[in-house]
């Protein structure tokens, strides 16, 4: 390293207790650079002093590159850099790039089980409804659903589709799953799930719970002739990426009544214009991406994001680089 400290910025908007989180992971050799109102001002005049970034939830776009001249690494602090990262921005400058898999599976998995669970039951309406002083104990009895007995599809089998499905063994559904990849037999026979094609699993399963990232492959997965395909009365959860479901589409689903509901953690714009349309909708349950936001996955993924910066600045090969030459 340099005697001068190298500057790490933060470039999500936080508050003081995340930023201690990251202060702490951080060797004493950087120094962390952070939001205080999180505007585009603010981040242009703190990228032009900075050599690294954590990007997270907050896209870094190709200006902001093209602005930060003295920008060597980026460290995102997730798996999903497809769409928050400018990665032909980064190849022209040789930029490295590295993620950060560690941390957020079983956040997303929890939230998912989450969604699942709340959608079925009416959670979020139920308790509105009883603060407002409406007792509805009785009225959404042939509504509510178990996810126990259910089948349920599992769309992109990775880190956090395995942890869903090993959740899910708990409730003794019929788990299917679809990804581009087959697993080996002892895992399948480990998670209890089943491989099979795409229009299979959309047209079989009682609940589709999508993770996979945002690709050209990808967006808009889910749109209408989807939704069209599934079963009456399923429900569908996305704790992905937003942009994998065509909301429109989706919005015209619910409407119809042909789905029995949503959970979703994610938008095609975040956040989402205000009021939103899923608000009207009592079988839909919104979070504002916040599924791998636990305190104890954002400790866990500080410590791999802060050694991976420190490997870069010490000129030692990084954990889960992303090799852009092949993107």
């Amino acid at each position: 390293m340099t005697d001068a400290k190298p500057k790490v910025l933060y470039f999500n908007h936080a508050g003081p207790d995340l930023y201690a989180l990251i202060r702490d992971k951080l060797a004493d050799e950087f120094e962390l650079l952070t939001l205080t109102v999180g505007d585009e001002g603010e981040r242009m005049a703190l990228l032009a002093e900075t050599d690294a970034v954590i990007v997270g939830g907050h896209k870094l776009e190709r200006h902001h590159v093209d602005h930060a001249r003295r920008l060597r690494f980026v460290q995102h602090q997730g798996v999903g850099y497809h769409d928050t990262v400018p990665v032909e921005a980064l190849r022209n400058r040789q930029i490295a790039l590295a993620i950060a898999p560690g941390g957020a599976a079983i956040g997303v998995a929890d939230h998912a089980i989450l969604l699942m669970l709340a959608t079925c039951k009416r959670l979020p309406y139920l308790d509105s409804e009883l603060r407002q002083g409406r007792w509805r104990s009785n009225d959404l009895r042939m509504e509510s659903r178990q996810l126990t007995g259910m089948t349920v599809g599992i769309i992109g089998l990775g880190r956090i589709g395995k942890a869903v499905a090993q959740r899910l063994t708990a409730f003794e559904t019929t788990t299917l799953y679809h990804d581009i990849l087959e697993m080996p037999a002892d895992i399948e026979a480990r998670l209890r799930v089943e491989r099979t094609d795409f229009a299979d699993l959309i047209a079989r399963s009682d609940l589709i719970t999508l993770h996979v990232p945002l690709t050209e492959d990808t967006h808009h997965m889910v749109n209408t002739d989807v939704l069209s395909a599934m079963i009456p009365g399923a429900i569908l959860i996305n704790c992905a990426r937003g942009p994998v479901v065509e909301e429109a589409a989706l919005l015209a689903a619910l409407k119809r009544g042909h789905l029995g509901g949503a959970g979703l953690d994610v938008f095609e714009v975040e956040p989402p214009a205000q009021p939103t349309p899923f608000a009207d909708f009592h079988n839909v349950v919104l979070t504002p991406h916040m599924a791998p936001g636990t305190r104890e996955g954002m400790a866990a993924k500080m410590v791999d994001v802060c050694a991976n910066i420190d490997r870069f600045f010490r000129g030692q090969a990084l954990v889960d680089a992303v090799r852009l030459a092949d993107d």
